[in-house]
């Protein structure tokens, strides 16, 4: 049986994301972890593959180890003290929309689809936050 790698799907999306919002001007700092202190306007990425799908490959059991597709789900958070966190969620839903098929960085991804969008206050600062969800399928390496 062939060792597949997937890629580190988080640190992929905070560098294409990064690329794609600067050169949209945009000035959101795109992380994994919130720091301290917390930037004003932020987009956080972070893997979460414990929320349910209702798709073919969960419900048949189709999904495998022998399988060069990872299936990553991310959960995107985004934040703006200023009241832009709906725009800024929308414009990471465009950029990621317009990713697949194609190359995040490195990474091929061969589709993405958008979960949805969830109007969320950030429980620690009551700060706007926008919850974009998205199911991603990504290509592995074969280790030599």
């Amino acid at each position: 049986m062939e060792r597949i790698v997937f890629p580190d799907i988080e640190q992929t999306l905070v560098d294409y994301l990064t690329t794609q919002l600067t050169a949209a001007s945009d000035t959101a700092e795109v992380l994994t972890q919130v720091p301290s202190p917390r930037p004003v306007r932020m987009v956080r990425v972070v893997r979460n593959d414990r929320k349910r799908r209702l798709d073919v490959e969960d419900r048949e059991g189709r999904r495998g180890a022998h399988l060069i597709l990872d299936r990553p789900r991310v959960v995107i958070e985004c934040t703006d003290d200023a009241g832009g966190a709906a725009e800024l969620v929308g414009l990471v839903r465009a950029v990621l929309t317009a990713a697949a098929p194609g190359y995040l960085g490195d990474v091929w991804c061969d589709y993405i689809e958008d979960v949805g969008i969830e109007n969320d206050t950030d429980p620690a600062t009551d700060a706007p936050r926008q919850v974009l969800i998205a199911d991603l399928i990504v290509r592995g390496e074969v280790l030599a």
